[in-house]
């Protein structure tokens, strides 16, 4: 069958529980009878330099699986939900946890009211764990903050104090100049490339895009 209309949005940055999960499956069963697939995966690696398909994830069999894996998982990779409700539409909500974190909720339906109002439930039972900071966070600019200006910034200021106050004015100006100057850069570059992955380790330790209550 096809859909002809569509409702999708960003899912801030939250906390998920059992809660959030029982009513979501309220909202998946207003229509009756509906199909659904889960994955779930757990991984360490927060940079995401493995490739999404090769990250392990975990098929889910049954709500009640869902709730009790997500709620043991020391810290949830992705998660992955898929429902089809036959004559109305489908519903898709997708988390990823690592780099570049994001949270994505598509509706697509072929009446526009179902799809308003589904688009709409699910959103607001989101919305109401969002995590304002981590959210911010994890926008374009706010990652761009942590992953580049910062660590470029304070490597630049620390390179350029080092070469200032450990090599003489004399060599400074001689014809090592451009040596020294290749050099500086070089150094801030690549020191601005191991701060920036650790604070993002550390921040997405800490500021987790998703988490479950209470870990």
């Amino acid at each position: 069958m096809e859909y002809n209309h569509i409702e999708q949005s960003r899912i801030p940055a939250c906390t998920l529980d059992t809660q959030l999960f029982t009513k979501l499956w309220s909202v998946f069963s207003q229509d009756g009878d509906f199909l659904w697939h889960a994955t779930i995966g757990e991984n360490d690696d927060l940079l995401g330099k493995q490739e999404l398909e090769e990250r392990p994830v975990r098929t889910i069999e049954s709500w009640e699986e869902l709730i009790a894996v997500a709620k043991k998982m020391p810290r949830i990779d992705q998660l992955t939900l898929t429902v089809e409700v036959p004559e109305k539409g489908t519903i898709a909500i997708a988390l990823k946890n690592f780099v570049p974190c994001s949270g994505k909720l598509i509706v697509t339906g072929a009446e526009e009211q179902w799809v308003n109002d589904r688009f709409d439930d699910c959103l607001a039972l989101f919305t109401a764990r969002k995590k304002t900071f981590n959210t911010l966070l994890y926008t374009r600019l706010g990652f761009d903050v942590v992953q580049t200006v910062i660590p470029l910034g304070s490597m630049f200021v620390i390179v350029l104090l080092a070469a200032v106050f450990f090599i003489p004015i004399e060599i400074r100006i001689s014809e090592w100049y451009w040596w020294i100057t290749g050099a500086t850069i070089i150094i801030t570059l690549r020191s601005a490339y191991s701060v920036s992955n650790w604070l993002i380790v550390y921040c997405m330790n800490k500021y987790p895009y998703i988490k479950w209550q209470g870990r």
